[in-house]
């Protein structure tokens, strides 16, 4: 199913089949939306496939070290070399600024009501997750979309699925602002292949749902 065929559907979530994120970029373009931003970049390549459609792009990340309960999952230098990488793979798109921030330093540079979309990839844990849906979702319009990474957890190897359930927020809180926000219907999606015969395609899926 196309992303475009699904959201006159209703669920909560409606889980869209045969479909993953690569498609979100020519979905946008379809629904007419110009300028949204990326949160979670990392090495760009997601970011490009929007800015290969012709999006104009904020590609946000802080490119810092990673740590969660006192452990460093990567060096600083490591961070500063993606950084680097990723700078220069989006720095040929004149539709694309990089902005090196916390999430939550840069969106206040943002203007509310001022963007198409939102796709958040980056904060895990439930205080950033929490706080980059609410605050992205008030710079969207009307009639934007706010998406993300990471909605469920999919695999079969148990200390992966704890490990997860452990730093990574997302489904608890996208769950929680629908319901706070009385948002009619959302969506799941991210299999490239029929639920029954899938194995391990696209086991983190995403999310989006339409600010009305």
């Amino acid at each position: 199913m196309k992303l475009i065929d699904a959201v006159n559907k209703k669920g909560k979530p409606f889980l869209i089949p045969k479909c993953n994120r690569d498609e979100l970029p020519e979905f946008f373009k379809q629904l007419g939306l110009k300028v949204g931003a990326e949160i979670g970049v990392y090495k760009g390549e997601f970011t490009e496939k929007f800015c290969q459609t012709g999006l104009t792009m904020y590609a946000i990340d802080n490119w810092k070290t990673f740590e969660l309960a006192g452990v460093k999952y990567q060096r600083q230098e490591r961070q500063d070399a993606i950084y680097e990488h990723a700078k220069g793979r989006l720095g040929k798109y004149q539709n694309c600024t990089v902005i090196r921030k916390d999430s939550m330093d840069a969106v206040i540079d943002f203007d509310y009501d001022s963007l198409d979309f939102v796709y958040i990839d980056g904060d895990h844990t439930f205080r950033g997750v929490a706080n980059d849906i609410y605050e992205w979702y008030m710079r969207i319009k009307k009639g934007g979309i706010i998406s993300g990474h990471d909605y469920i957890y999919t695999g079969v190897d148990k200390r992966a699925e704890k490990s997860y359930k452990t730093f990574c927020h997302v489904p608890m809180i996208v769950d929680a602002f629908v319901k706070a926000f009385e948002i009619e219907n959302y969506y799941a999606f991210g299999r490239s292949k029929p639920l029954e015969k899938e194995l391990k395609n696209d086991i983190y899926l995403s999310w989006f749902f339409i600010k009305k």
